[in-house]
């Protein structure tokens, strides 16, 4: 006999069973009408974040090889 067939389901298994259930606190009044997703709804800034931090990267690279060619420029003679 094993485990589960002694003791029955795990308290996380009965939990999820409870809180998958449908209830009806909190539903709207228009049945057929689905929420949108939270992403769609409050969307993430962080795609802006990477974005300025990947320009701001290619910036500074950018300026320390050129000032890296003037530099060379200047003191080779």
């Amino acid at each position: 006999m094993s485990r589960k067939e002694r003791f029955g389901n795990s308290r996380a298994a009965r939990q999820q069973d409870e809180t998958a259930a449908p209830s009806s606190i909190g539903t709207n009044s228009n049945e057929g009408e689905a929420l949108p997703p939270r992403r769609k709804k409050h969307p993430s800034s962080n795609y802006k974040v990477t974005k300025w931090y990947y320009n701001l990267l290619f910036v500074l690279f950018v300026s320390l090889v050129g000032g890296l060619f003037w530099y060379g420029l200047k003191f080779t003679d």
